[in-house]
């Protein structure tokens, strides 16, 4: 970031910017604890061993490996949670395990993890919430994200992990949940204890929903404009029944809704100006929005 440039995520709230459709597109997760500092590549710029992060990246196809670490260490040792967020009919998946070693990792059938099947471990009943604090990969995830830590570390101590890049650094502070997949952004500290209430509720809050990350992004588009436009903010109350893409910039996305079938036309397109979408970026982009064409109800 230059000395004189806004921070990255500054901009984007001044701007308007909606943060909608941009969860990152993925359906299964190592995520692997790792204390101690993390350079701007988690995985390969930390204590974790450099060998066997090549190996795992080599082999984890259809998988993303996170670094995660908490507030207090555990005296059994460090853990890992394999996840998988679900899909057409298949529920969401989460289990942990102690890692005595990193090398314990080798044993991971990444093929059978992306294809829904996480193997042994311990089930995780409840979900566990990850808070992008990689500031060493843009400090407004420092900034932003250590206070909605601490304050989310309150109010679930033994479900909060700081976590490595996840991506959307101007939104932050940004918060994934597994394992079902969705991202937030913009959460403030003040927000930690009625987020919480409401995801353990099933509710999701749309004003902070970025997206949950089974979808591709017209889908997540889709979803907030049809969440808004009939007042869903239920887990189950709107679940995806097809997508089809058009064009590249063009999806008609169906949805099952408590009063039926939801079919919402969305299109994509990149915003007309120019601007710094993380605080490490070299030259601007475009942000991509997203329009609703129409909508209707069978």
């Amino acid at each position: 970031m230059t000395s004189n440039r806004p921070r990255c995520s500054d901009e984007s709230f001044a701007r308007g910017e909606s943060l909608f459709a941009t969860a990152s597109l993925v359906t299964a997760w190592l995520l692997v604890e790792q204390p101690g500092a993390w350079g701007p590549d988690a995985l390969h710029e930390s204590r974790f061993p450099s060998e066997i992060a090549a190996e795992l990246e080599s082999r984890a196809s259809g998988v993303r490996i996170l670094l995660i670490r908490h507030r207090s260490a555990s005296s059994d040792g460090p853990v890992y949670f394999k996840a998988h967020s679900g899909g057409l009919d298949a529920d969401p998946v989460m289990v942990s395990e102690r890692l005595p070693d990193p090398s314990a990792l080798l044993d991971v059938d990444f093929g059978a993890l992306a294809n829904g099947d996480p193997g042994p471990g311990t089930p995780v009943e409840h979900p566990i919430y990850l808070v992008c604090t990689h500031g060493r990969h843009d400090i407004c995830c420092a900034d932003k994200g250590r206070p909605l830590y601490r304050a989310m570390s309150a109010s679930r101590p033994d479900r909060t992990w700081e976590v490595s890049h996840l991506g959307g650094d101007r939104f932050a502070a940004n918060l994934l949940v597994l394992p079902r997949g969705d991202y937030f952004g913009r959460l403030e500290p003040e927000d930690a204890d009625s987020f919480v209430g409401d995801y353990e509720a099933d509710r999701l809050a749309l004003s902070h929903h970025r997206g949950r990350s089974i979808h591709p992004r017209l889908a997540q588009a889709a979803e907030h404009f049809v969440r808004e436009a009939e007042g869903l903010i239920g887990f189950d109350e709107l679940v995806l029944a097809g997508y089809h893409r058009l064009d590249h910039d063009h999806a008609e996305v169906a949805f099952r809704a408590p009063t039926g079938l939801v079919k919402a036309l969305v299109t994509a397109h990149e915003g007309p100006d120019l601007d710094y979408l993380t605080c490490r970026s070299d030259r601007p982009g475009n942000p991509v929005r997203y329009e609703l064409l129409s909508l209707s109800r069978d």
